[in-house]
């Protein structure tokens, strides 16, 4: 009997994944295979690419025989898991016991648990010739995918140890059949014959470092299994006035850097002149991958005389109302978040918008959450967890969350505070709760609190994680109880400290709320998915009373470059989809023109912040 074969598209936000994971999909049906394609990503788009409701449950996609689809709910996922890990020892422990177990599984590290439980549940369900996962931006995915090989040790060792074989999802004999899956699930993502990864990237630079660095991750886990779609080419009848060869020249280069430095099978996909979402334009998309591939090793490269482009200047004037929203009202400190979809160009808005701020005169602080940013790129500088002067800059700092090294502070203030009140069994009891897997989502979440209580600059600039996460760690703060029940063995009561945490959350929450201390900006293409992921995520802070104030709209086609067939095409289609932001949307719209390079280093920066918001003044 043949196994099922599983195939993971994987890399940065906004390169294509969900629509190639999608195409191959129907390729794979229309073979006549039984085919399932499942979506980890919190923020799915595959309801809006099949143009059919999917949600939690795998549900046949119209008029495609055999292919099912999934989008995995963490919420609905989680209560799941609950129940399924409660309900054998519902009636076989005391209830106080029981009920100590219950709470344990209120805690977040939960909801990541029940998140890759149900993802090797797929791996080894057995129904399906092929399953496809659409998986979240890369650093989430490789999260993801290491979480199998640390909690089947956690849950080894604590089965052997002296902590009564506890964990902090249950006990570990109650999950020894957890154990086995996730080893399983291991295996066969580490079996060539049975799972193959595809990196879609685009030829752009920060798309190629971060591919390189996840392939890198995945060979140090036993995968090595990897395709590449090389996806968003411009086709080279498009490019005939000198902004857009300047353009098709820089993708020429990259492409030759891809072929250099991936020795993997790699197929090359044009960009259409329209966006790829229902039946008919994903069974295209198929034709082209399957039926009639471009290989990059046999790929016809182009040259192109490229002449001198001369750039905008931008606005002369800064817009008032804008500008309020990006500076500090009254002498108050300003946090700014800018949110959305993977790949939509938020490092580069955020970094030209902490520039902008920086040389208007402000304290700034800029600070990625996103695991796979690249302000290092940007910048051409060393990031820590450390604020650092940006060379040649004196108001703006910039830093990230390190994980490794924010689990280590949480770990050592919680055992710190836990030594000072208990004997050394309950210390050891407590040392091992943290050194669960879950424990870096908690450790990330105190620095994030920790940075947005700083009063030491003036702006805060956050550049985020992919809309759900970004959702789940702005969540956190409002529901606070949660981040406190890690210490469900640490305390009988309400303690000293848990009432300075629960003031810092609720100092969190006041600020987030406020409008005239923070500015809530989604960054998005005037394309349909990135619109519908925005409008849901915004719906959703709205929920927890955090409105958007502010819309950037990227990669807008000027009128003077739109000189043929294929971009009037897709100028007219960024006309539509800006008319639909500009009735959906009650928050401002800015946009900004593509231009001829990538956002790298502070001249690009500057010139962006510019066309953004005008002249400082």
């Amino acid at each position: 009997m043949t196994k099922t074969k599983f195939l993971f598209f994987s890399g940065k936000g906004g390169v294509g994944k969900t629509t190639m994971s999608c195409a191959t999909a129907i390729h794979y049906a229309k073979e006549g295979k039984k085919t399932l394609i499942i979506t980890t990503d919190p923020a799915s788009n595959l309801a809006d690419v099949f143009e059919q409701p999917i949600g939690h449950k795998i549900t046949p996609i119209k008029s495609v025989e055999n292919l099912a689809a999934m989008e995995l709910d963490p919420d609905k996922a989680t209560n799941e898991y609950k129940e399924k890990t409660l309900a054998p020892l519902r009636d076989l422990i005391p209830l106080e016991s029981f009920k100590v177990l219950e709470e344990q599984l209120n805690s977040p590290c939960t909801a990541e648990m029940a998140s890759f439980d149900r993802f090797t549940d797929f791996v080894q369900d057995g129904k399906f010739d092929i399953v496809i996962f659409d998986t979240a931006p890369t650093g989430h995915t490789l999260r993801l995918l290491e979480l199998p090989v640390e909690w089947s040790g956690v849950i080894e060792k604590a089965a052997k140890d002296n902590s009564g074989g506890q964990t902090c999802i249950g006990p570990a004999a109650a999950l020894a059949e957890s154990k086995a899956k996730f080893d399983r699930a291991i295996s066969a993502m580490r079996n060539p014959d049975m799972t193959t990864f595809v990196f879609v990237l685009r030829p752009e630079s920060t798309p190629i470092y971060e591919a390189k660095r996840s392939i890198s991750e995945l060979n140090k886990l036993g995968i090595n299994s990897q395709e590449i779609i090389v996806n968003g080419v411009y086709p080279e009848k498009a490019c005939d006035n000198p902004f857009m060869i300047a353009r098709f020249m820089k993708q020429q280069q990259f492409l030759h850097t891809i072929m250099e430095k991936f020795p993997l099978p790699a197929k090359v996909v044009e960009l259409g002149s329209e966006e790829i979402k229902g039946i008919a334009s994903l069974t295209d998309m198929s034709e082209k991958l399957f039926n009639n591939p471009t290989i990059l090793s046999k790929y016809n490269f182009i040259n192109k005389t490229v002449d001198k482009i001369t750039t905008t200047n931008g606005s002369l004037q800064s817009n008032k109302a804008i500008t309020k929203l990006l500076t500090p009202l009254n002498g108050q400190k300003r946090v700014i978040f800018f949110a959305g979809k993977g790949g939509v160009g938020k490092t580069s808005v955020s970094a030209a918008t902490a520039l902008w701020v920086a040389h208007a005169g402000y304290k700034t602080l800029l600070l990625t959450t996103d695991p796979a940013s690249h302000l290092k790129q940007v910048f051409d500088q060393e990031v820590t967890e450390r604020p650092t002067l940006v060379e040649g800059e004196k108001n703006l700092w910039f830093t990230h969350i390190d994980a490794k090294k924010a689990v280590e502070e949480y770990k050592e203030n919680i055992l710190n505070e836990a030594r000072k009140k208990y004997d050394a069994n309950r210390v050891i009891a407590i040392e091992e709760e943290l050194n669960s897997p879950c424990t870096e989502e908690m450790a990330i979440f105190e620095k994030f609190i920790e940075f947005v209580a700083r009063k030491d600059f003036d702006v805060i600039v956050f550049d985020t994680a992919p809309t759900g996460h970004t959702l789940r760690l702005l969540e956190m703060p409002v529901d606070w109880n949660k981040q406190l029940e890690i210490k469900t063995f640490t305390t009988t009561g309400e303690t000293e400290v848990d009432k300075i945490t629960k003031s810092r959350f609720k100092e969190v929450i006041d600020l987030l709320q406020d409008s005239d201390k923070t500015t809530f900006s989604f960054v998005m293409y005037p394309e349909s998915t990135p619109i519908e992921e925005a409008s849901r995520a915004m719906t959703e802070l709205l929920s927890i009373n955090v409105p958007t104030s502010l819309i950037i709209a990227n990669q807008i086609l000027a009128e003077s470059v739109v000189t043929n067939d294929y971009l009037r095409q897709r100028k007219t289609m960024q006309d539509k989809y800006l008319r639909i932001m500009a009735k959906r949307f009650t928050a401002p719209i800015v946009t900004l023109p593509l231009l001829t390079e990538d956002l790298i280093g502070k001249e690009k920066l500057l010139e962006a912040g510019l066309l953004l918001y005008g002249e400082t003044n």
